[in-house]
């Protein structure tokens, strides 16, 4: 058996080997983290075990990532797929390529290799644990040391820790509220190029599940809070998760003693309330259908947030309501937008663009501000509204220097998803 580097004509049994592997994972997640190994970036790699017949009978891919939970060093080596066949197992192949990854991590001068594994998978945590590592935190991450070179890694990572100590505080955030469309629309990895090109430093991602996150977050070098469908990624260290029932909420660190709170979340679609106008229903009806709908769900996310958005530190709230804003209303109280209001948190496409045109009178797809829907045949009613947004608490000294709506007349063509996106570009001030 030979271990060795990838090469090109090894993607057809490389494929075959992660289906066996992650089965759930879609075509096109495939397609793009296979694409993302292949630009022969210094921080990714795959090797592979090749059988006599020329067939691969396993392989491990390796990354660096910035920061994982559990360690202390700027830098880390990271097993983000390990697999090797049923027969082969049992023989030492899968220690010989974790090996293999421990190499690659030294000749990276990294200190430390790092790993994952979910909690029902017995298996892989002992066979992780067999091999040295540590579990970390639960969901499982493993650490383990490459005791070579060990003393000097923990040199330069105290060097490292010394010069981020020095950094100045962030003064300007791109915040991005972004629906993908059911884990990548049209194309994740356009998807991954609309982020990319926004120079986006917070994301909030709806209808966007863990694997899909992660994917995202892997390709582009950022940290990733995974969920169901309201993920978010940062290129910025999360430091911790925030319990948040109704959607999803992290701590993120910006630069030294420098904290904000993101949150995000992804409002149910149906019943929806513009299609309920459009077809003749009364103001009381569709306000009362919100808050038997949306509010519960929206109620329990804000009961979450109300601390973080009371202290010091700037918050933040992106997500897909579902719902328009009463901003957007001469006359129409629209519940998920007043509530957000009411709980100290500003608007800031409506802060940046204050004299946009109001309903009645129905809007159209191109309208500024519009984000559902720029796919106008995926609207069969012809009803187009502002219902995705970037919320910022008040009184913290941030300020919006910028907000706009991304499709594919601003960002990259072909746009990936039925939703536009909203991009907000925040001064950061020395809050109160």
């Amino acid at each position: 058996m030979l271990i060795r580097p990838l090469e090109p004509h090894d993607n057809s049994e490389w494929l075959r080997l992660r289906r066996a592997l992650w089965p759930d994972c879609s075509e096109a997640m495939h397609a793009c983290e296979m694409e993302g190994y292949a630009d022969n970036s210094r921080d990714r790699a795959v090797f592979v075990l090749v059988r006599e017949d020329g067939r691969l009978g396993g392989f491990v891919e390796v990354s660096v990532r910035d920061r994982v939970d559990g360690s202390m060093v700027p830098r880390v080596a990271y097993l983000e797929g390990w697999f090797v066949e049923p027969d082969l197992r049992g023989h030492g192949f899968g220690r010989s390529l974790v090996a293999t990854a421990e190499c690659l991590g030294l000749a990276r001068g990294l200190a430390e290799l790092a790993s994952d594994a979910e909690l029902e998978n017995t298996q892989a945590c002992a066979a992780h644990q067999a091999l040295g590592f540590r579990e970390t935190f639960r969901l499982v991450h493993f650490l383990k040391s490459l005791k070579s070179l060990h003393a000097l890694m923990a040199l330069l990572a105290l060097l490292s820790l010394v010069n981020v100590a020095d950094a100045a505080p962030l003064t300007e955030l791109k915040i991005l509220s972004f629906n993908i469309w059911v884990n990548g629309g049209r194309s994740l990895n356009n998807c991954v190029e609309v982020i990319r090109a926004a120079g986006a430093d917070i994301v909030g991602l709806q209808e966007c599940n863990v694997v899909t996150a992660q994917t995202i977050a892997t390709n582009l070098g950022f940290h990733a809070a995974t969920d169901n469908s309201a993920s978010i990624v940062s290129r910025f260290r999360i430091l911790t998760n925030i319990a948040a029932s109704g959607g999803r909420g992290v701590t993120v660190e910006l630069a030294p003693g420098q904290r904000v709170h993101f949150f995000n979340c992804h409002l149910t679609a149906y019943p929806y309330g513009p299609y309920d106008l459009h077809d003749g229903k009364s103001q009381s009806f569709v306000i009362d259908q919100e808050h038997s709908t949306r509010m519960p769900a929206l109620k329990k996310l804000l009961s979450a947030m109300a601390p973080y958005v009371a202290g010091a530190d700037p918050c933040f709230l992106t997500g897909d309501f579902n719902a328009p804003s009463h901003f957007d209303y001469t006359a129409f109280p629209w519940p998920t937008s007043i509530a957000c209001t009411d709980a100290g948190l500003s608007d800031s496409y409506f802060v940046a663009h204050p004299n946009n045109r109001k309903f009645p009178g129905p809007f159209t797809f191109n309208e500024p501000g519009i984000t559902w829907t720029p796919v106008t045949n995926e609207e069969p009613k012809g009803v187009f509204d502002r219902i995705d947004f970037v919320y910022f608490s008040t009184g913290d000294g941030v300020e919006v220097k910028s907000a706009i709506e991304l499709d594919g007349r601003n960002s990259v063509n072909p746009w990936p998803s039925d939703h536009r996106a909203v991009l907000s570009n925040f001064v950061l001030g020395p809050g109160r």
